[in-house]
């Protein structure tokens, strides 16, 4: 008997391990583990403790998802839906569906699934009083969906947590053993945007004829109050204070309205010595979305026994849409999803403006400050191609490519931003057949080959230059405020794209932690609120390699207690005045003896009424300067009428440029105690001037014709708008050789020239 039961032991034993092997052998193990740690300097990939790439497919079939296949990409990011039919009430069938159909192709398949807890039609009959409305009561959906749950609803939270923890319950038993982590999506198109804060028609379609602006509903009001509680410690005097409101109660504070969230008190500005109410309201409400993104990352980590990688689209902080703003889009909570130990990973598409045939590919959230955080970006490349593309909502084309070589162009650029930041990313067939073509089959099975055989290799980056954004600024500006398109999308897509140097994107808050790597330049976009102590600490960062600050329209102005040109000066150690009149931001470059402009073309100018056609025409579905308050996005603004308007008044600065209209000085250098301040009343810095700013700072610059740069310390990225012979200036003589057919470029040189075609892209490694 006892020799019955040994062999049954062994028996047990052998099945066990010929299941393993079969597993394996198949491209997944049992007991599937995924995390997200630190490999030479960055979050990256880890599958059952091995170091794995992140390059994967989206497909919305598996008909489609055989091109990815084909190419060797076999981890596919997957809609997973399910039915949520009542309370406790689920039909897991439409997922299990689309598992079985993908597996069915590729027994190998793996997947990385999108879910959602979005209840059906029968919520707002079960829940009338749980789901997000206007001001006037109405359901505040979206694009003709039903009413939506408020996120401040208690009832809705306590259900959608069963509802995930059920759902993960379901696909971990099933497939487990091919799931390498979860994605946790919400709101509109699952990237977390409050409902009815966005909208979007086919070409042909009738508009809506007013903005959603949500939410009003009494579980919102509630939440709201009991916000204020928490943020004025009880203290009704406190809240009468900074609201400017004698008679406000916590039991009477209410929600601003449309008008009030969109009539600044200070020109664009919302004076918070006037009140507080506003800007307390995006505060709270961008804290909401992302409390709940949070709470639902822990419930699907949690059911996952914590073994999966979990993580969302957020932290959009580039994007801005007349109207969809930023305090109204709900990302601006991004520190909670930053610090949050159940977010593993953070994705976005990459930005739409002026991103297709001769433009850059740069994310809408900041990657560098995901990874500081030791958290992995992923990159969604919904990248158009010449087979299949999207009609704009006024069906017109945004420089798709037209041929595969335009098409090559783009799909290298793409994988060599990623690819230079050590980063995920996922090529996206979102229309269908977009990828069904030997060449871009053959392309991707290229691609995925260099991701595999330089997989291990050193990503980190060279941090010369960092672009830094503040999301707490945002809250200070009316609802659909026009100015942030030219400060933020024209800023970074015509201009910042094209420095030849990689920046990094970093937000304010960052630069406070030693775990972010000093930089010779910063360039910040939106630093319109610093307090005492983030300015001590920027001055000090400064000083320690003798850094150059460029300060865009109002650094510093918005103190906890008023707006304040002190503060400026304090900020920027440039003394400047400021104009109540309304007008564009405008300068003209007047001294070009000084390093920052020598050797600029005489006449150059720059600003919110530069070059606006050509942003307009590929501006993301045409709405440059499209007026926020007509709901159908036809109607134009004349321009930019920006008030207050700022200028330098000090007589120590080096003038360098005068703000048109007012012709006082726009563009002015200043030298401080260990730093160099440089400051522009205008946005949109030519790429020219940052470029010589950037020299002046001592950064590296590794082409100077104007051509889309990504490197790292191994790897070089070109994507050039136009083609001709190139000199490219490395950081040291070393071997460049081309990473996809493996052809010499320089062997010890620290310039080599390389031919380019127009809209093409090549990947070089640095030996």
């Amino acid at each position: 008997m006892r020799e019955l039961t040994e062999r049954s032991q062994a028996m047990r034993l052998l099945f066990s391990l010929v299941v393993i092997a079969l597993n394996c052998a198949c491209g997944y193990a049992a007991g599937l583990k995924t995390e997200v740690k630190t490999f030479k300097g960055l979050p990256q990939l880890f599958i059952n403790g091995k170091l794995a790439s992140s390059l994967i497919g989206y497909s919305q079939s598996g008909k489609d998802y055989q091109d990815f296949l084909k190419a060797g990409i076999t981890v596919a990011d997957i809609d997973a839906p399910f039915k949520w039919l009542g309370p406790e009430k689920y039909d897991f069938t439409p997922a299990d569906k689309i598992f079985e159909e993908y597996i069915k192709l590729d027994p190998r398949a793996q997947f990385l699934p999108r879910i959602s807890a979005i209840p059906g039609d029968w919520w707002c009959t079960a829940f009338p009083e749980e789901i997000s409305k206007h001001p006037n009561g109405k359901p505040a959906g979206t694009m003709g969906e039903a009413c939506r749950p408020s996120f401040a609803s208690a009832t809705y939270r306590q259900m959608a947590r069963r509802a995930l923890e059920a759902f993960a319950a379901h696909l971990e038993s099933r497939y487990g053993d091919r799931i390498i982590g979860y994605f946790p999506c919400n709101g509109i198109y699952g990237e977390w945007f409050s409902w009815n804060a966005y909208w979007e028609v086919r070409p042909g379609s009738p508009p809506p004829t007013e903005f959603g602006v949500e939410d009003y509903s009494a579980p919102a009001l509630t939440a709201f109050r009991n916000w204020l509680r928490r943020k004025y410690i009880g203290r009704a005097g406190n809240l009468r204070r900074a609201w400017g409101d004698s008679n406000v109660t916590f039991d009477t504070a209410a929600i601003p309205d449309e008008a009030a969230r969109k009539n600044t008190t200070h020109g664009i500005f919302f004076d918070p010595a006037v009140s507080r109410q506003v800007p307390d309201y995006f505060e709270f409400y961008n804290d909401l979305v992302s409390d709940v993104l949070v709470e639902q990352c822990h419930t699907v980590k949690e059911a996952t026994g914590r073994k999966k990688i979990v993580g969302v689209f957020y932290g959009y902080l580039w994007s801005n849409w007349p109207h969809l703003s930023h305090n109204h889009a709900g990302h601006l909570g991004f520190e909670k999803a930053l610090v949050s130990p159940d977010v593993d990973f953070i994705a976005s598409p990459y930005s739409y403006d002026n991103r297709a045939v001769g433009g850059p590919d740069t994310s809408q959230t900041l990657p560098e400050s995901i990874a500081a955080h030791g958290k992995l970006y992923f990159n969604e490349v919904d990248t158009e191609t010449h087979l299949n593309q999207r009609q704009w909502r006024w069906g017109e084309s945004l420089r798709n490519p037209r041929n595969f070589d335009e098409t090559r162009g783009l799909l290298l650029r793409d994988f060599g931003y990623a690819f230079t930041r050590g980063s995920g990313m996922w090529y996206m067939d979102l229309l269908g057949g977009m990828f069904h073509d030997p060449a871009i089959t053959k392309l991707l099975s290229d691609i995925k080959g260099v991701d595999e055989k330089y997989l291990a290799a050193d990503k980190s980056s060279v941090p010369d230059i960092a672009v830094v954004l503040d999301e707490d600024s945002f809250r200070y500006f009316g609802d659909g405020e026009v100015l942030f398109t030219a400060l933020l999308s024209a800023q970074k897509q015509w201009e910042l794209g094209f420095l030849g140097a990689p920046f990094d994107c970093y937000r304010l808050r960052d630069l406070m932690e030693s775990r972010v790597p000093d930089h010779r330049l910063y360039i910040f976009l939106n630093a319109f609120r610093v307090t005492p102590v983030e300015l001590a600490a920027l001055h000090a960062r400064f000083k320690r390699n003798n850094a150059t600050a460029v300060w865009v329209y109002a650094p510093g102005y918005i103190g906890e207690n008023g707006l304040s040109l002190s503060h400026m000066q304090s900020l920027t150690g440039i003394r400047l005045a400021e104009d109540a009149s309304a007008g564009e931001l405008h300068v003209d470059v007047t001294n070009f003896d000084h390093a920052s402009t020598k050797d600029l073309p005489k006449g150059l100018s720059y600003g919110t009424d530069v070059n606006v056609e050509a942003i307009k025409a590929t501006f993301d579905h045409h709405l440059y300067l499209k007026d926020p308050s007509d709901p159908s996005l036809r109607r134009d603004l004349p321009g930019f009428r920006i008030a207050p308007r700022f200028f330098s008044d000090d007589p120590e600065a080096i003038v360098l440029g005068r703000l048109a209209d007012l012709n006082k000085p726009g563009l002015v250098v200043k030298p401080q105690k260990g730093w160099m301040s440089v400051y522009s009343s205008a946005p949109i810095l030519p790429a020219a001037l940052l470029r010589n700013i950037a020299r002046a700072a001592g950064c590296h610059i590794y082409s100077d014709a104007g051509d889309v740069i990504y490197a790292n310390k191994s790897f070089l990225c070109i994507y050039a708008p136009h083609g001709g012979r190139r000199v490219i200036h490395l950081r040291s003589p070393g071997i460049v050789i081309d990473a996809f057919d493996n052809s010499m470029l320089s062997s010890g040189n620290a310039d080599f020239s390389l031919s380019l075609e127009a809209n093409s892209a090549r990947l070089l490694v640095l030996q």
